[in-house]
């Protein structure tokens, strides 16, 4: 990704592709977008990019135990505990942080190992750039078989549901995996307890078998429930590519979607127009 002037461009194979002006002056979309906008509160989204966001200790601590089960030094872009701007997606930080996820774009792996952390994927819809970047893909026969999406918390009841926005996210992933001509064969959100004495990268037979013959919630220990996504066709994720697409390229105003459960979680909540809990 290049900047140029108050504009971008994607060198995307042997194309250059002029990036549309998006709103709050992104440059590419984090595929985790989509499924908030959707299944979360699109209003919310654009709070964030007006005013910043609350990053709590819990946040980072979820980066550092998903730094424990995959292996790897996790990257705390703009993740000051406090108020902070979001910056992932925009400007030179965006994309500076771009750039550098694609030093390990999936084309770049190597389907021979057991895994891959933390691969780069991305897909091209309307010009845009979408960036997806699933914690693990576990191979088998030397091709990418399944992905599998962490979800980390310090809360027991939290591992035994799958939200629809998290189920949205591990299922782009697979998506975008099928747009680069990969073919996965599955995808699962695995939840764990932090802290508890269990690794992923340790456990990769075990997740095997469980994503070869079984379906629906696995409980692998008391503190660790690994969820089966069913994955809807290729046709119906771009439906909601598209919707998700619709705001941030203005051709509508953001979605509230308010509720006492959303709005109790959010750091606007005193301000926003749409809040039922004050």
């Amino acid at each position: 990704m290049e900047l140029m002037g108050e504009s971008a461009v994607l060198h995307w194979g042997s194309e250059v592709i002029r990036i549309p002006r998006l709103k709050h002056g992104a440059l590419f979309l984090m595929s985790g977008y989509i499924g908030s906008q959707l299944w979360g509160c699109e209003y919310k989204l654009s709070l964030d990019y007006l005013r910043g966001r609350i990053i709590n200790e819990s946040t980072v601590y979820g980066l550092l135990e998903h730094s424990r089960q995959l292996g790897v030094d996790e990257e705390i872009l703009g993740l000051d505990v406090g108020w902070t701007p979001v910056i992932i997606n925009r400007g030179e930080e965006g994309a500076y942080f771009f750039n550098e996820k694609m030093r390990n774009w999936i084309g770049y792996a190597d389907f021979t190992k057991p895994f891959i952390q933390e691969p780069s994927l991305v897909m091209v819809r309307s010009d845009v750039p979408i960036l997806g970047l699933p914690d693990l893909i576990i191979n088998v026969d030397g091709k990418p078989a399944y992905v599998i999406e962490l979800k980390t918390t310090s809360n027991p009841r939290n591992i035994k549901v799958v939200r629809g926005r998290e189920s949205l996210q591990a299922e782009s992933y697979f998506h975008m995996l099928t747009y680069l001509g990969l073919d996965p064969r599955g995808v699962a959100v695995v939840k764990v307890i932090r802290g508890v004495d269990f690794r992923i990268i340790d456990n990769i037979d075990v997740i095997i078998k469980h994503m070869e013959n079984a379906e629906g919630a696995i409980t692998l220990t008391k503190h660790v429930v690994m969820h089966h996504i069913k994955v809807r066709s290729f046709n119906d994720f771009l439906k909601d590519v598209d919707y998700a697409l619709e705001y941030w390229l203005g051709l509508r105003n953001p979605r509230p979607n308010p509720s006492r459960g959303l709005c109790s979680l959010c750091e606007h909540r005193r301000v926003c127009p749409y809040s039922v809990v004050r």
